[in-house]
């Protein structure tokens, strides 16, 4: 019998998936993409852009090839926020995409420092002016890559980047639009005031439109159909940034709950009215209505784990034996401690501190796991902090610390606050999902289809007994952290 299906595109820094999900949230198939993305020394991260796309189109055509007699109701895309896409105006680069982990545009962001413009700038935009950031690239190309601004049509996001191939038509959404840097969230539109000071007067018609998430923001052309296998006609919703549809997917609803993303990224989302503290966030993005998320993050996350396994173990190990490995060390042991710094950011890097003679394979994953929930509880201080409140009395965890319940269990013994692990293994896709399933007209709202295709898989309550130890054990990556050992 046939159903009808929502596919996600999803486009993260180190990876792109196409992920079909039925109307209740449940992922039908997947496909990866083979995309390349180029690492330089002096700091540089480039996606070629016609090889990300015709990896796309390839994704795409598997899983639409499974879908059979199912009706494809509409599509969704997101993607890594910040970095930047320059397109010409049929969506062909005018120069590689730049990743957001490239920190080309960090100079510029210590001379905005030093001069006092950042000052201006950051209240204008709602939070901190870093290397990787959309409006910051946006700069960093207008001074130094006149000759790419001259036969640049559109200055886009990566998710929109992806739409625009697929439907021939420019949007993005408020979540991208704010959380690059680039939007004045209290008017709700672009901050052109901070654009002039920052040189870019000449340029805000690069621009693209801004759409309601939920919308929809074209329909696969017919160039599109062919590549992909799409129907032609069908809906693509606005979407969101990636953070955002994470959020979104983990099915977080509410000032009373953190959200925590450990995946590539470790990434804490609350939902607030505004930050109300002295410091601004890294992520401040418009969400629903006047509320938005703010988040903390850095790329010191589950990642990290993947790195030992791949890169020490040579892949002897699979993630759920690490699991098996840690659960069978006792919690309050001596122990080497980890600092997850193996992707930065720049000038950190990661280490074994402490490691002694009774260290094992099992104590140096077990420090690893809690090295990023001690991450997390990192980020989730600082967030609280400048919201100007406590720190809720819930996680939702998210990620690929989510699918483990050894790692779940030590995210809620070192938060001490309980832990509501999810069930998708793919938020952000999901999260897209949501969006386009309100655009193809089968739910209402957001807030209908989030709670129709999200579920929370088990729930982890913290040992108490362990509330010193992890005490004492975060004062101390506070201190290697401080100390940038």
């Amino acid at each position: 019998m046939s159903k009808d299906i929502v596919i996600a595109i999803d486009a993260g820094g180190t990876s792109v998936k196409v992920v079909a999900f039925d109307l209740t949230g449940c992922e039908l198939t997947r496909a990866l993409a083979d995309v390349q993305t180029e690492h330089f020394p002096d700091g540089r991260v480039e996606r070629p852009l016609d090889q990300f796309w015709e990896g796309i189109c390839s994704a795409l055509r598997k899983v639409v090839s499974t879908c059979g007699s199912d009706r494809i109701l509409s599509i969704g895309c997101t993607g890594f926020g910040n970095g930047l896409f320059a397109v010409d105006a049929r969506g062909y680069g005018t120069r590689a995409g730049i990743v957001s982990v490239d920190h080309r545009a960090q100079p510029l962001v210590d001379e905005l420092c030093q001069t006092g413009l950042a000052s201006k700038i950051e209240p204008l935009v709602g939070l901190r002016l870093w290397g990787g950031q959309g409006v910051m690239q946006f700069a960093h190309l207008a001074r130094y890559e006149p000759e790419v601004m001259a036969r640049t049509r559109w200055v886009l996001s990566c998710k929109d980047f992806i739409r625009l191939r697929l439907t021939g038509e420019v949007w993005t959404d408020p979540t991208d639009a704010s959380g690059c840097g680039m939007m004045d969230i209290a008017r709700r539109d672009y901050a052109l005031a901070a654009f002039d000071l920052l040189g870019l007067g000449n340029f805000t018609d690069r621009l693209p439109p801004i759409a309601p998430s939920d919308a929809v923001s074209g329909h696969i052309s017919e160039t599109a159909a062919a590549e992909t296998g799409l129907p032609q006609g069908t809906p693509v919703a606005g979407s969101m940034m990636d953070v955002a549809a994470c959020y979104l997917g983990a099915g977080a609803e509410g000032v009373d709950t953190l959200t925590m993303i450990a995946g590539t990224w470790s990434i804490n989302i609350l939902e607030t009215d505004a930050p109300t503290g002295a410091t601004l966030p890294i992520l401040n993005m418009l969400y629903r209505g006047s509320t938005r998320l703010i988040a903390e993050g850095s790329p010191c996350s589950a990642a990290n784990l993947g790195w030992f396994l791949d890169n020490v173990m040579d892949g002897r190990i699979t993630h759920q034996a690490a699991s098996h490995l840690v659960a069978k060390v006792p919690v309050q042991t001596r122990r080497c401690q980890f600092l997850p710094h193996v992707f930065g950011p720049d000038p950190r890097r990661g280490a074994f501190i402490n490691l002694g003679a009774q260290d094992n394979l099992g104590t140096m994953l077990r420090s690893i796991f809690e090295s990023v929930a001690f991450q997390a509880l990192l980020h989730a201080e600082d967030i609280a902090r400048i919201a100007g409140r406590t720190r809720p009395e819930r996680v939702r965890l998210a990620g690929g610390a989510a699918q483990s319940s050894v790692w779940a269990q030590i995210f809620a013994d070192i938060t001490q606050r309980e832990v509501e692990a999810v069930a998708s293994s793919e938020v952000g896709a999901l999260g897209a999902v949501i969006c386009a399933a309100v655009a193809g007209g089968a739910y209402p709202d957001l807030l209908h289809a989030r709670a129709g295709m999200t579920r929370v898989a088990r729930r982890y309550q913290p040992n108490l007994t362990h509330t010193e130890f992890y005490r004492a054990g975060f004062d101390q990556f506070k201190h290697n952290n401080r100390e940038g050992r």
